[in-house]
C-alpha cells in the first residue's frame, strides 16, 4: 500500500540500472490473514514476518539459486553492481545467507575478503532484514525451520539467532552496502518514531 515507497525504489533501481522483481508484502491491516496465525507479535510485525516468510517460499517454489531480498525503505551504495560483483567471486561457495545491509557494525568475525574499505567477514550478531541475500539452500532451511504459529520474536531477530549460532552459514559485508531510510515524516511502518538509520553509506544515492 506503500505506493510512495515503490515509486522511490524504482528511480533508485532505474539511476543504479537494477533489474528489481516486486513482491507484495503483507499489509498490517489485512486482519483477516493476520489473524490465522497466532504469532505474539504486533500487527505490522506480524505483516513483516508473514512477508519474509512468504518471498523465502517464493524463492523456492520458482528454484531460484539465490535472491537478493530488499525491504521498500532504503538508500543504497553508488557502487554497489561492482562490489555485489567482486565480492561474489570471493564470496564461500557454501554461503547460505549474506547481509548486504546492517543497522549496527557487525565486523567482530574472520574476515573472509577484503574490497577498498569494504570487508566480507563471517556474521557474528547481524541485524535487520531490509537488504539481504539467500542461497536456495539458505531459503530451503530457513523455511523448515521458522514457524508462523510458534514464533514469539520478530523475523529480523530470528534470522539473528540462526546467523549468529552457525544454523546457516552466513556473511556480512561492512560497511553496508544499504541502510534504512528513514525520517520524521517517513518513519517506520513496523516500529514507531523517525530514528535514522544508525550507520551512513560511503556513497549515498541519495
Amino acid at each position: 500500500y506503500r505506493i510512495d515507497r515503490r515509486e522511490e525504489m524504482q528511480e533508485l533501481a532505474d539511476f543504479l540500472g537494477l533489474d528489481l522483481d516486486y513482491f507484495p508484502a503483507v499489509s498490517k491491516f489485512d486482519r483477516k490473514l493476520l489473524n490465522k496465525y497466532n504469532l505474539g507479535l504486533t500487527n505490522a510485525q506480524k505483516a513483516c514476518y508473514l512477508s519474509h516468510y512468504f518471498v523465502l517460499e517464493e524463492i523456492i517454489k520458482n528454484d531460484y539459486r539465490n535472491a537478493l531480498i530488499l525491504e521498500d525503505d532504503i538508500d543504497i551504495e553508488l557502487e554497489i553492481s561492482k562490489i555485489m560483483s567482486d565480492f561474489s567471486h570471493v564470496l564461500p561457495h557454501d554461503w547460505e545467507l549474506l547481509y548486504v545491509g546492517n543497522s549496527y557494525r557487525d565486523n567482530e568475525r574472520e574476515v573472509v575478503a577484503e574490497n577498498g574499505k569494504f570487508k566480507l567477514h563471517i556474521s557474528k550478531l547481524p541485524t535487520t532484514t531490509h537488504s539481504y541475500a539467500v542461497s536456495a539452500n539458505g531459503a530451503r532451511k530457513l523455511i523448515n525451520d521458522l514457524s508462523p504459529n510458534q514464533t514469539r520474536d520478530t523475523i529480523d531477530n530470528e534470522l539473528t539467532y540462526r546467523a549468529s549460532n552457525g544454523f546457516v552459514k552466513s556473511y556480512t559485508i561492512d560497511p553496508p552496502l544499504m541502510i534504512q531510510w528513514k525520517s520524521i515524516d517517513n518513519p517506520s511502518d513496523i516500529s514507531s518514531g523517525g530514528r535514522p538509520a544508525h550507520l551512513e553509506l560511503l556513497n549515498s544515492t541519495k
